[in-house]
């Protein structure tokens, strides 16, 4: 008897969507002072993206103003969020969701 392929459902259950859990940091830059918020999501692999495009978006327009911020948080606020992305992308390239 073949082993069931991972795409059937075994025992009469379908199977369970894959979860993810990811944080990214949303950097909003000020004259003087500047404001970190983190945006955690958990789901699908399109749901982390979608919050992912949002927090880099909320960085490129709004994390710039401010010398600090210009310079060392907003760059460190994008590459953090890039490497959670990129941590995630390859989670789901080992669970065969994404080529």
């Amino acid at each position: 008897m073949p082993y069931p392929s991972p795409q059937q459902p075994q025992f009469g259950y379908p199977p369970q969507p894959v979860v993810y859990q990811a944080r990214f940091r949303k950097h909003t830059g000020m004259l003087i002072l500047a404001q970190w918020t983190d945006a955690s999501v958990v789901g699908s692999i399109h749901e982390v993206r979608a919050a992912y495009r949002g927090a880099q978006s909320h960085c490129l327009l709004a994390g710039w103003w401010g010398v600090f911020s210009m310079l060392f948080y907003n760059p460190m606020a994008l590459v953090g969020n890039w490497s959670e992305m990129r941590r995630i992308t390859h989670l789901a390239k080992a669970n065969g969701e994404v080529s």
